[in-house]
């Protein structure tokens, strides 16, 4: 299946629907969409993420759900809800402890029948890598162990101390 993210903002929810392989890639345009959204007045009311079709993620995007989750939860009592999480990725977002942090759900939530079709767009920048992968590292001693490497490589390239 082909990678892709699908975005809409209708009716004061964000819906994402993740697709395939999902890489860092395809993640920047709905980093800056859903960022964009969750800072604006009034907030949504809800963060849907159709994990259905998504066969894998990586860690970029899985950065990048708790960074949207953690915006989210500036204005909203809820979490960013998963819906129709395979046993794959179910796998992935437990050993990287993101379960904790979002709700899963197998209902069936109205998705708006035609959505934008984000990415491949601009690349993935160090500066957006880094901070997907420091997302990470902020959820436990472990994955701070797991990305040390890359982020460490990161903060060198861009010039950044190191902590």
């Amino acid at each position: 299946m082909e990678e892709a993210i699908f975005y809409k903002d209708q009716d004061g929810s964000i819906y994402i629907r993740a697709q395939g392989h999902v890489t860092a890639s395809i993640c920047p345009e709905l980093k800056a969409k859903a960022f964009a959204r969750l800072d604006a007045s009034p907030p949504p009311s809800a963060v849907y993420m159709d994990l259905g079709p998504c066969e894998y993620m990586d860690s970029t995007f899985l950065g990048l759900i708790v960074g949207i989750n953690k915006r989210f939860r500036l204005k909203s009592p809820s979490p960013v809800v998963l819906l129709h999480v395979n046993d794959t990725c179910r796998g992935l977002l437990k050993t990287i402890g993101v379960l904790k942090l979002v709700e899963l759900s197998d209902a069936d939530v109205a998705f708006p029948p035609i959505m934008d079709r984000l990415g491949p767009g601009p690349r993935a920048t160090a500066e957006f890598l880094l901070d997907a992968h420091e997302e990470l590292s902020e959820l436990s001693a472990e994955n701070r162990k797991r990305f040390s490497t890359l982020t460490d490589t990161l903060k060198s390239a861009l010039g950044k101390n190191e902590d």
